[in-house]
């Protein structure tokens, strides 16, 4: 036996058994229905290794390395376990279509708020109140723990209820929304947070689930419309799914097929009469949501996961709200463990038991996390390495399984999950989750306090990361450049041991990580006041009686983005939008330019700024943005292939080099060179207009001119412009002043001709 797992070992035999592995994952993973064979294989390389590393790499040579090589391994051996997990929910995804309505039963909509913007709380009731349900047979109300009478003015304009409970501290969320239930009285109960803003068709597509009388719950799946931390922070775009996809997208329709996916805290539906039977949400812990999913799936009740958006809300904007809303997750699962652990609770199946403990098991990974940073520590700077193996054949294992991994990880998540991302996102989160867990684990269970999660906040200027959270990922970075150093001088004198060039190699990489998740943690500034949303829609620009064909690119409640064919050259301050609404009248949308540019396509991006839209007209185009859910699911198309990986992981490694340009220019610049005449109060100049645009101009003279340049014209051949000098600039030959149109004194028509021959689309 021992000379058979010795051959097995070996490195031409594991050298083989890799590549056929690989081969075989290569060819399987092109087919979702091989889901499962492809998990198999890559957990089958994940287990080798971990039996190798069991059999032949844990240090004996002393206490203090046996202490140091044990404690890496569990680290690892939680890693494997994880991935156990995380093969057990993925093996299998349901793929539900939402049932015809036979009834229309009594719907009470519930929105959830405490002090955030009033601005969101009002788009999710605009949301909410345009559901395409019988009008009478759904209420919509506000549940409102802040005390704010400007909630319930607003709640009460919009014609909704408004229920607000005299004991606000007592258990956060569960207790506003128990309160609610019982002074309510619809057969299922719609939740939203106050940043949800749900589809007009969400309770069309998710009521008929109900006609099966098992089903307590719906679930469909989050889409968030502004970009994650991650996204944002480390400029890449949707070339990285948001950080939650994963779960919405793969695990929860993976827990569907166990009839254990769990209420996500909004944008479910639930069944009054179940609610009521287990003693409406949980509140002896501070994630009411998994907990009452837990609860009703061991009464012996159905749910049902809807994958597909219905509603969309927002993600945390800043480093400490990402964190606070982990946080909280991470305690509200340790106190389940501790008070309701899923491997014990009677009522549920043994799948059920699985995915819940899963979804526990998961958030303690802040300590193995923190256990791999610095690890390699123990070699490079005292000499102690925690792995005895040769390095090729550590590398052989280790990436055998991790190259496998990467290559399943975009096809089984559904391109949802990019491989090397979650190791950026655990290093983001470790230090503080391990804190709050270890807290958790080892303090008396004591009530905590509810955090509300901050959003819809604006960022008004760059900043470096707070000391208060980055404090931990730089001093371990500290510690692993000094690390670093070491070790090379050791491996060039010769006096490391057999396993420094893996220490070196790990220490890299963790460097490459905690320099990713410091960069994360640095907030960047809001362009805008309010989120743009990538909506499609074809519109028609109005300025000056001329018709503009216009492709809506984004847009919010403030402003758009336009996609024109030509530019736009007008001297009016203001410009008429007009856009379809969700019921098919017309909205004219009055606004101003407030820039134009040109795309490599040749067509002119143009941004406009609404301006004096009334309440009807608000409401209108609230639901012609949040109202439709296809656009949301349009963005949400996904591209397994690793390919996208490799691109995904050059954008992070990239991020110190790359930044943003922004161009605000409200009318297009146009280069010319034609000769002309500034008329000053003292003596006219000769000069040369060296570009244009409707507003603004830039001339050149030979000299400074040493007169007023206040109250000027500009002439031109049939052309005159009163023109206000805004800056000048000396050059070797000449002195280059740019200058704002005040006013066309004489041949506009000349003006706007001479734009639309200059301008030459690229």
């Amino acid at each position: 036996m021992t000379t058979l797992l010795a051959d097995f070992f070996s490195t031409p035999i594991a050298a083989g058994v890799s590549a056929v592995a690989l081969l075989l994952i290569s060819l399987l993973m092109r087919s979702d229905r091989n889901r499962r064979w492809v998990l198999l294989l890559s957990l089958f390389l994940y287990a080798r290794y971990m039996v190798w590393r069991a059999l032949y790499t844990l240090p004996t040579d002393d206490m203090g390395s046996i202490a140091v090589g044990g404690i890496v391994y569990l680290a690892e051996v939680y890693g494997f376990c994880q991935y156990c997990f995380f093969a057990f929910q993925s093996s299998s995804l349901t793929d539900r279509h939402s049932p015809p309505l036979t009834v229309y039963p009594t719907v009470d909509v519930f929105v959830t708020v405490v002090d955030e913007p009033l601005p969101l709380l009002r788009q999710t009731l605009v949301g909410c109140l345009s559901q395409e349900y019988p009008r009478d047979r759904f209420k919509v109300y506000v549940l409102d723990d802040g005390h704010r009478d400007e909630a319930r003015q607003l709640a009460v304009s919009l014609g909704c209820g408004y229920l607000c409970r005299p004991d606000r501290p007592r258990h956060a969320k569960a207790g506003n929304v128990n309160h609610a239930i019982r002074m309510t009285n619809g057969a299922l109960l719609a939740m939203f947070d106050v940043d949800h803003v749900p589809a007009r068709t969400f309770l069309k597509e998710t009521v008929g689930f109900f006609d099966d009388p098992d089903v307590a719950f719906v679930q469909t799946a989050h889409h968030f419309y502004n970009p994650d931390i991650f996204q944002r922070h480390l400029r890449v775009g949707d070339r990285v799914k948001n950080e939650q996809a994963l779960f919405f997208r793969t695990l929860q329709a993976g827990r569907d097929s166990h009839n254990s996916a769990f209420f996500a805290g909004s944008g479910g539906l639930f069944r009054r009469a179940p609610l009521e039977e287990i003693g409406g949400f949980q509140a002896q812990t501070i994630t009411e949501d998994i907990h009452t999913s837990m609860a009703l799936h061991a009464k012996g009740y159905k749910s049902c996961y809807l994958n597909r958006v219905l509603s969309a809300g927002l993600m945390p904007e800043t480093f400490a709200g990402y964190l606070k809303q982990r946080k909280r997750w991470a305690v509200g699962c340790i106190q389940m463990l501790r008070q309701d652990n899923p491997l014990t609770k009677p009522g549920l199946t043994p799948a059920q038991r699985l995915d819940y403990f899963g979804s526990i098991f998961y958030f303690l990974f802040g300590i193995p996390r923190l256990i791999c940073l610095v690890a390699p520590l123990f070699s490079l700077l005292f000499g102690t390495s925690p792995i005895h193996a040769d390095t090729v054949q550590l590398l052989l294992y280790f990436f055998s399984f991790y190259i496998a991994s990467a290559l399943v990880m975009r096809p089984i998540s559904r391109g949802s999950r990019n491989p090397f991302w979650s190791d950026i996102y655990e290093c983001a989160m470790c230090f503080a989750l391990s804190a709050e867990i270890l807290k958790a684990l080892v303090t008396p269970y004591k009530e905590r306090p509810f955090e509300v999660t901050p959003k819809g906040q604006i960022i008004k200027k760059s900043a470096s990361p707070e000391l208060s959270l980055v404090w931990p990922h730089l001093l371990t970075l500290g510690l692993l450049v000094s690390g670093l150093v070491v070790g090379l001088q050791s491996l060039q004198q010769g006096t490391g041991d057999a396993g420094l060039p893996v220490s070196l190699l790990w220490a890299c990489l963790n460097v490459c990580f905690l320099t990713i998740a410091i960069f994360a943690a640095r907030e960047q500034t809001h362009g805008r006041q309010a989120f743009r949303f990538n909506h499609t829609f074809s519109g028609e620009l109005l300025a000056d009686g001329i018709s503009f064909e216009a492709r809506i690119l984004n847009i919010n409640e403030r402003g758009v983005a336009l996609s024109l064919t030509r530019p736009v050259f007008t001297a009016q301050d203001t410009v008429t939008l007009l856009l379809p609404s969700s019921q098919g009248l017309l909205m004219r949308l009055p606004g101003r330019i407030v820039r134009q540019g040109t795309d490599a396509s040749g067509h002119v991006s143009a941004a406009l700024q609404f301006v004096d839209l009334d309440e009807q007209m608000k409401q209108a185009l609230l639901d012609k943005i949040f109202g439709d859910p296809v656009p949301w699911e349009m963005s949400y198309e996904l591209k397994p292939g690793i390919a996208h990986s490799l691109r995904s992981l050059l954008d992070a490694l990239t991020i110190p080099w790359r930044s943003f340009s922004w161009d605000r220019r409200r009318m297009l610049r146009l280069p010319i060179g034609t000769p002309c005449r500034l008329n000053t109060s003292a003596q006219p100049l000769t000069g040369i207009l060296q570009d244009m645009s409707f507003t603004g101009i830039s001339v050149s003279f030979s000299s400074p001119p040493h007169d007023s340049l206040a109250n000027s014209f500009l002439e031109l051949p049939w052309i005159t412009l009163k023109v206000s000098p805004v800056s000048m600039a000396h050059q070797p030959q000449n002195t280059c002043i740019r200058f704002t149109v005040d006013r066309i004194e004489q041949g506009e028509q000349q003006w706007r001709e001479l734009h639309d021959r200059q301008w030459k689309p690229a």
